[in-house]
């Protein structure tokens, strides 16, 4: 077999394809239903999450939400598309209600992308002097990533965070 400088084999590029296509694919950052991961797992995917949506709710209480949600939703929407930004009589709102979202049609990385944005968006002002959403998303991760044991620890946790609390409960 000849080999031509500059290219890889073709075994290797479908091989390495193929695992691209597998990572892809898989559900990395959700919750393992059993084998060999303890009852009390958390994803650090799922508490990015959490926080993410807690800092978005709050965003659209506290800082004139009706006039920056089209643009804090980047014109994409995937927050619609998916159901986790909904809208009502009262304005718009976030979804913690997971079992209503719609992740067939929008995929839940496509979800975290547009939390990302959204959150990345606007100033957190709610709690003394402004600070970028992203500031304050990675100052929750920093202090508290790995150190609660629970969904409802972390939960708690991050509801009195952005709620201007320590986070600590």
């Amino acid at each position: 077999m000849t080999r031509c400088e500059g290219r890889a084999p073709a075994f290797l590029l479908i091989a390495l394809s193929m695992c691209m296509a597998v990572t892809a694919c898989s559900a990395s950052d959700t919750e393992p239903e059993s084998g060999g991961v303890s009852p009390g797992y958390v994803s650090k995917g799922w508490v990015e999450r959490e926080v993410m949506l807690h800092i978005l709710d709050r965003m659209l209480t506290d800082n004139e939400p009706e006039e920056k949600v089209e643009v804090i939703t980047g014109g994409q929407n995937p927050l619609f598309e998916s159901h986790v930004l909904k809208e009502d009589e009262g304005g718009h709102y976030i979804e913690f209600d997971k079992d209503e979202w719609d992740n067939e049609e929008v995929p839940l990385h496509r979800v975290d992308v547009a939390l990302i944005y959204a959150t990345n968006f606007d100033e957190v002002t709610w709690c003394g002097e402004p600070v970028g959403g992203e500031e304050f998303f990675d100052s929750y991760m920093e202090e508290f990533w790995d150190n609660l044991d629970s969904h409802d620890e972390y939960t708690a946790s991050i509801a009195d965070y952005v709620d201007c609390g320590d986070g600590r409960v």
